[in-house]
C-alpha cells in the first residue's frame, strides 16, 4: 500500500491561488472569488507569472521574457500596455489592487489580504509589537 504524500497530486498541480484569486493552467481559467475572469492568454499567462511569484518585484525585462519569450522583440511599453489591460480585465481598483507599480523596480502581485497579514502590528503606542 502506498504511503499518502504531502506533495500535490497531478489534479492539483495546475492551479495556483493567492489571497481570492485562483488560476487554472488546466481549463486556462481564472477567478476572483467567486466571479470567473475573461482574460485574453497573453493577460493569462502576465497574471500566471505574477502568481508564481507574489510579493516580488518583477522588471518589466523579467515580464517580457517570461511571458513573450526570450527573443521577443516587443517595447518595453507594450509590457506597460498590457498590464493596465490586465488590472481592468482582473476589476483592480487603484488601492485594493494587486498589481501595485514599484518604482524603477517594475511591478508586483501582491493582494490586499496578503499585504495585510504582513504588516507587523503595532500597539496603542505605536511601537511594534513584538512577541
Amino acid at each position: 500500500m502506498d504511503e499518502p504524500t504531502d506533495t500535490p497530486g497531478p489534479t492539483q498541480r495546475h492551479l495556483t491561488v493567492v489571497g481570492e484569486f485562483l488560476l487554472d493552467r488546466e481549463t486556462i481559467r481564472v477567478w476572483r472569488g467567486d466571479k470567473p475572469l475573461k482574460l485574453s492568454m497573453r493577460q493569462f499567462r502576465l497574471l500566471d507569472v505574477f502568481m508564481g511569484h507574489p510579493g516580488e518585484p518583477l522588471s518589466r525585462k523579467v515580464l517580457k521574457e517570461l511571458v513573450w519569450g526570450p527573443d521577443s522583440t516587443i517595447e518595453e511599453a507594450s509590457v506597460d500596455a498590457e498590464i493596465v489591460k490586465l488590472r481592468r480585465a482582473i476589476g483592480a481598483r487603484k488601492r485594493e489592487a494587486p498589481i501595485q507599480t514599484v518604482r524603477k523596480l517594475g511591478y508586483v502581485f501582491d493582494t490586499p489580504e496578503r499585504r495585510a497579514a504582513a504588516k507587523p502590528k503595532r500597539s496603542a503606542s505605536g511601537n511594534e509589537s513584538r512577541p
